[in-house]
């Protein structure tokens, strides 16, 4: 059985619903961690390597079966090259795609003057397309 017992909160199956996240919440960060494992074509096997698990209990995290430990989930977001807040976003729409992590990056590096003109512009095409 995956990690049972991590600073004072048990993990896993049968631990204590009390000390535990609920079914959904649990079912909802092993989906999130499943497509973002898919959209990269990373397999359970290799991710399971790389985060020192089985890929049993990869699986079953991923099914929500397992909650996933905090340690895990940051081993898997060092994987990702993701931050804690870029994975779970909203979670009504899911992590940020390739594409928007790219162009959140890119308008970081921007200087103050250069992202209002960008903020302008995405402005105007929201208000051209009547959002």
């Amino acid at each position: 059985m995956l990690l049972r017992h991590i600073g004072g909160v048990s993990w896993g199956a049968d631990a204590p619903k009390s000390k535990t996240l609920g079914r959904q919440e649990a079912a909802r960060v092993g989906e999130l961690i499943r497509l973002e494992r898919q959209r990269r074509r990373v397999t359970q096997v290799e991710l399971a390597r790389q985060i020192g698990i089985s890929q049993s209990d990869l699986s079953r995290i991923e099914k929500g079966e397992y909650r996933v430990p905090l340690d895990v989930l940051f081993r898997i977001l060092r994987v990702f090259e993701m931050s804690f807040s870029e994975f779970f976003g909203d979670l009504r729409q899911g992590p940020l795609t390739k594409e928007e992590r790219a162009l959140l990056e890119s308008f970081r590096k921007l200087s103050p003057e250069a992202k209002g003109e960008v903020l302008e512009f995405v402005a105007f095409k929201l208000a051209r397309e009547g959002q």
